[in-house]
């Protein structure tokens, strides 16, 4: 999804307001960005003509009121006189960026082919840090087609080092000798 400069200026704006309260809004937009994806009432209730925007606005705060900061809730009372989820999407998408650029914090998806335990990931993951020297924002994907080894992905880099990977690899040199 290609952000507008409409979505990166309010989401730079919505930053610099959270400004100490910057990773609880994170959680929150993240939570919002989930519902928008997920529960087809929650969109439905942001996209409704039959409703009017300040009653919208006072469901949106009772229901959001006990899981979200109160920045993120009125960043979306704000942003539904637009009666645009995409626009509401780019923004989440926009402040995720800024905010992890400001934090230092890297995404790492991971795809395994077996469950992995959680003192496992933990322990994977604070190698992750030591060796990128950022904080580690790790999501861990079951890929069943994998016979062994893992694939990652640090923000825009794959690294392959899965056991189809190194077999094609080794056939690849034996082929050449």
């Amino acid at each position: 999804m290609k952000l507008s400069r409409r979505s990166k200026k309010l989401a730079t704006v919505l930053l610099e307001t959270a400004q100490d309260a910057s990773g609880e809004v994170y959680t929150s937009l993240q939570y919002i960005d989930n519902l928008l994806k997920k529960d087809a009432r929650f969109k439905s209730l942001f996209l409704s003509k039959r409703i009017t925007l300040d009653q919208k606005v006072d469901v949106y705060r009772s229901v959001l009121a006990e899981v979200c900061h109160p920045i993120a809730i009125e960043f979306l009372g704000l942003i539904l006189k637009e009666k645009s989820v995409l626009l509401v999407r780019q923004v989440i998408l926009a402040y995720t960026h800024l905010y992890k650029n400001k934090e230092g914090i890297v995404a790492v998806t991971a795809h395994v082919a077996n469950e992995m335990e959680q003192d496992v990931i933990k322990s994977f993951k604070e190698n992750l840090e030591i060796v990128l020297a950022k904080k580690v924002d790790l999501n861990i994907q079951l890929d069943r087609q994998l016979l062994g080894g893992i694939k990652l992905r640090i923000e825009n880099t794959f690294l392959d080092a899965s056991l189809k990977n190194n077999l094609n690899r080794l056939r690849g040199e034996l082929l050449q000798s």
